[in-house]
């Protein structure tokens, strides 16, 4: 059985619940976006490292939506996987300040209408500042959206980890990262949150067992559950109106389609907003 295909269709089809364990508040019909330009964002757990073939949730994602009937183009400067579409803004050992910078010069570049973002473990595990995680959260999500107004963002809590050094700083980071989004959605932002950790009392998060020997990347079965997250926040933005179709800048609605105009505006980007893509510290891999 494909699981990634039923889990997606039992979410869409099947009763659901809000993270509150409420059902949602009807929303007016609003007119269905078939494109969806996708950049994911992060570090080596975007990136879906130790998974098999790199796959992580991307492709699991790309692959529900596509099912679906979406038309899918994952754009990033970088690529990152085995299979055609990989292309991810994803670094490894990247924290959110340095993340900002390749988002400042890739998101008004590529211009996707849906981005789904995962860092802030390496701010923990480097040790970087942790204390203000929320707030370079808040910077990088107001880049983005700042760099491409027709985009809808997807926040997300952070994984747990079973190191004990590490995991305070994941719960702290986790707490800072909701009130970033809690503040956004006030202010009537294309914004959502994932939520990755188990501590909420939701069903199907990654627990410690679902982690890797490294205490930091999900075993396969742990990204199956990320992408099931993250698939449940995409439907929710979609019944909200969130999503609007892709500013029509020649990229290919279909990733399978080439990636000659994406590459152009990636030498454009890189020529006229040149940055260092190696992070300050790389003391951990994600």
């Amino acid at each position: 059985m494909d699981y990634t295909q039923y889990r997606w269709h039992e979410t869409l089809e099947g009763d659901h619940l809000d993270d509150d364990g409420e059902p949602p508040a009807p929303v007016p019909d609003v007119p269905e976006v078939t494109s969806i330009r996708l950049m994911f964002v992060g570090a080596s757990i975007t990136r879906g490292e130790t998974s098999t073939g790199d796959q992580g949730y991307r492709k699991q994602i790309r692959d529900a939506l596509i099912a679906r009937g979406k038309t899918v183009n994952c754009v990033g400067f970088n690529r990152f996987g085995d299979w055609e579409d990989n292309d991810v803004e994803g670094w490894g050992a990247y924290r959110i300040r340095t993340i900002t910078k390749s988002a400042k010069q890739a998101v008004p570049a590529l211009q996707p209408n849906l981005i789904l973002v995962q860092v802030g473990t390496s701010d923990c595990f480097q040790e970087d500042d942790t204390e203000n995680i929320g707030p370079r959260m808040r910077t990088l999500a107001d880049t983005m959206m700042k760099a491409d107004p027709n985009t809808t963002v997807i926040l997300s809590t952070l994984t747990t980890t079973p190191d004990p050094v590490y995991e305070p700083c994941i719960l702290s980071a986790n707490t800072q990262i909701r009130q970033v989004a809690d503040d956004m959605m006030r202010e009537n932002k294309s914004v959502a949150l994932a939520e990755m950790h188990y501590d909420q009392g939701l069903p199907d998060r990654p627990k410690p067992e679902d982690i890797g020997p490294d205490t930091i990347h999900p075993t396969d079965e742990g990204y199956f559950m990320m992408g099931n997250i993250f698939l449940e926040k995409i439907r929710e933005v979609e019944k909200k109106g969130f999503l609007r179709p892709p500013f029509n800048n020649s990229i290919p609605d279909n990733g399978d389609d080439g990636r000659e105009v994406e590459e152009e505006l990636k030498q454009k980007a890189e020529k006229e907003h040149p940055i260092n893509k190696r992070s300050r510290n790389r003391r951990t891999w994600t």
